[in-house]
Order: C-alpha cells, then sequence, then structure tokens
C-alpha cells in the first residue's frame, strides 16, 4: 500500500557535537486521515525518535528540536571527551 504525506514543515539541524554534519526532519500530514507526525533523516541509537500523532504542526515542531536536542546530549555524554575541563 502507498502511504502519501503532505511534508508541511522542514527543518535542518547542524553542529552535532560540533562536528558540523546536518540532517534534517519532517512535519508532515497524512493523505487521507490528516494526521501529524514527525519523520527524521537520522538518528542516535539510545534516543527514541519522536513517535505517535501531534494536535498541532508546532506541537510536532517542538518534538523535532527537543528530539536533536536529546541526540545532541547523548553524542556529547557517549563521544565527547573534552581535554580541559573548566
Amino acid at each position: 500500500m502507498v502511504n502519501v504525506v503532505e511534508i508541511l514543515l522542514e527543518l535542518e539541524a547542524s553542529g552535532f557535537n560540533n562536528t558540523g554534519r546536518a540532517t534534517r526532519g519532517r512535519v508532515v500530514r497524512t493523505i487521507p486521515g490528516g494526521a501529524l507526525s514527525c519523520q527524521v533523516d537520522d538518528g542516535i541509537k539510545s534516543v527514541a525518535e519522536p513517535q505517535g500523532t501531534y494536535d498541532s504542526i508546532d506541537d510536532a515542531r517542538n518534538a523535532l528540536i527537543e528530539y536533536w536536542g536529546k541526540c545532541n546530549i547523548a553524542l556529547q555524554s557517549e563521544f565527547w571527551k573534552p581535554k580541559h575541563s573548566g
């Protein structure tokens, strides 16, 4: 079965763990039905991707931003080893 979604908003996040790498995420609406959800291009194994449906585009947008914040924290705690504490 073909799944069709309308892309309502696309966001880009970059600079994870100071690498300069960028990734994208989208807020989409299913057709038919109209349910709002998130899609992400990349993930971190220890961080759950945004799931479920959202009441508004802003709610879904905030879920993407929160997700990327959690990804950045996970990368820093798992891989980042500062040479100087300070």
